[in-house]
Formats: C-alpha cells, sequence, structure tokens
C-alpha cells in the first residue's frame, strides 16, 4: 500500500503544472503578443508571422478549411492573403500553466485567393508558452451574421 501511494505522489507530481502564479502576467502578455501578430499579418512580415506561429499552427476558417503554417506562410508570400485591417475586442485569456486560450470578436478587412473574406467574427486561439515566447497553435474563427 506504502509504494502504491508513493508511485502516486511521483505520477501526480510528474503530471503538475507550474503554479498558476508563475504565469500570472500571461493574460496581458497574450493580448500584447496577439496585437503585434494583428499587425504582421497586416505587413504581411513573414519572419513575424514565422515566429508566431508554431510548427504545428492549425488555422480553420468559416467554411471549416484547415490551414496550417507553411501553407499560410506562403499565401502571404504570394500576397493570395491581404489582411488591411484587423479590429480585436471583447478579449478573454483563460491560462492552464502554459497553454492559453484566448477568445474575442474579430472585425477583418482581407483578400483571401482572390476573394473578399472581411467580416466579424467571433475566435478562439490556442497559445503555448514555448522556452518564454508565446506562439499560436490554433486558431478558428466563426463568421457573425448579422440580426436579420
Amino acid at each position: 500500500m506504502k509504494t502504491v501511494m508513493a508511485a502516486s505522489v511521483v505520477l501526480l507530481g510528474a503530471f503538475s503544472l507550474p503554479a498558476p502564479s508563475s504565469y500570472a502576467g500571461a493574460p496581458a502578455a497574450i493580448e500584447k503578443a496577439d496585437k503585434a501578430f494583428a499587425d504582421a499579418m497586416v505587413r504581411a512580415d513573414l519572419v513575424a508571422l514565422s515566429n508566431t506561429y508554431a510548427d504545428d499552427y492549425v488555422f480553420t476558417d468559416p467554411t471549416g478549411r484547415v490551414t496550417h503554417k507553411v501553407e499560410l506562410l506562403d499565401s502571404f508570400k504570394r500576397g493570395a492573403i491581404k489582411i488591411v485591417s484587423q479590429e480585436i475586442s471583447d478579449v478573454r485569456v483563460s491560462v492552464y500553466g502554459d497553454v492559453a486560450v484566448e477568445t474575442g470578436k474579430l472585425v477583418s478587412h482581407a483578400v483571401r485567393d482572390g476573394k473578399d473574406s472581411s467580416g466579424t467574427f467571433r475566435f478562439t486561439r490556442v497559445w503555448v508558452d514555448r522556452s518564454g515566447r508565446w506562439q499560436t497553435v490554433a486558431f478558428q474563427e466563426t463568421r457573425l451574421v448579422p440580426n436579420s
């Protein structure tokens, strides 16, 4: 019985997250990173985008299309994605150790593959702290339909 208890304590310790206080400034850091990220998209700054998108990044757009980091960077490089402006509001950030989930409202003026993709969206973005730098690993947006 003592062996089982000791093993349980060791396992619990191995899977425990850092103390919440170690990420106390994360919500503000995420909001700052997101604003810089939005600016990088408007400027099509491939270096900044590459540093912000995690290598395993997944974007799910309102049509259900899934795009990954390499494809997105190539689209920005070719000019297939042109972000004119992005306004983010109603942001909420929840931190779970080294992972943060950001939700909010996005008003975007953009063109993708020659088609206007502008609109107002609700979004969820997942961030991961990798060696002291927040990177986005997933983003999903849902178009808001105006009341008729």
